[in-house]
């Protein structure tokens, strides 16, 4: 009996070790990382289980390259958006570096954006640390379109648990809506973006293919949601 109380204690043990992550955007050609994400603690990943131990997670940067980018001459398809976790700041630190090894720049790091975003939690299904966090930012959305806004954001959220297949999944997510307000309503065709607050527009006037210019302030808004809640942001 006691030798299955302390086993239950050290499972309970295991599973409650911090996790650590920092996020870059790695050019695997020039062997450098743009910090993306600084190093802190994360939300709970059951591949850590002690101090040392470490993972990372890739996804090819998708998104079009700024012209100062562009005038680097960098080749296409080698830019990989990479996020370390680990058990300890050392260890994430340690492995970064390996990545990294001509260093990391903090050029993507801006401060935050002069308009603070109205934030609302439109599905609050339990702590952040433990939840999947959907944070729907718009853009186009002026002062005083705020409550088109955020009715549209709700009505998205209905549509995406409606039906058999998604409404079960609802308790482990979070659902969040910020709205910055733009100086001008929709977005941007013909390769211009409006002004707005995130800069959003399309190559032509095709409703696919939508692009941002102005992604650090979206992860700045995003961020205001508080630790641990900004996992999938989404602009709109």
């Amino acid at each position: 009996m006691l030798a299955t109380a302390v086993l239950a204690a050290a499972s309970g043990a295991a599973l409650a070790l911090d996790t650590y992550s920092t996020k870059v955007l790695r050019h695997t050609v020039l062997e450098t990382c743009d910090l993306i994400q600084p190093l802190g603690l994360t939300q709970l990943h059951r591949g850590i289980q002690s101090p040392t131990d470490t993972l990372e997670e890739s996804v090819p940067r998708q998104n079009k390259l700024s012209l100062a980018e562009i005038e680097l001459n960098e080749p296409v398809g080698t830019q990989v958006f990479v996020q370390v976790f680990g058990g300890s700041e050392a260890a994430v630190a340690t492995r970064l570096a390996s990545l990294c090894p001509n260093g990391v720049r903090h050029k993507n790091l801006r401060e935050a954006p002069a308009a603070a975003a109205t934030i609302r939690k439109i599905v609050d299904s339990g702590d952040p640390k433990n939840r999947i966090d959907v944070v729907f930012m718009g853009d186009g959305y002026t002062a005083s379109e705020q409550t088109r806004f955020f009715d549209d954001i709700q009505r998205l959220t209905n549509d995406m648990f409606t039906g058999n297949t998604f409404a079960q999944y609802l308790p482990l997510f979070n659902v969040w809506a910020a709205h910055v307000p733009s100086a001008q309503s929709g977005i941007g065709v013909g390769g211009q973006p409006r002004d707005t607050a995130f800069g959003l527009y399309r190559d032509g006037t095709e409703l696919r293919g939508v692009y941002t210019t102005k992604p650090d302030v979206a992860r700045s808004v995003c961020a205001q949601t508080g630790p641990n809640a900004c996992d999938f942001p989404s602009l709109i």
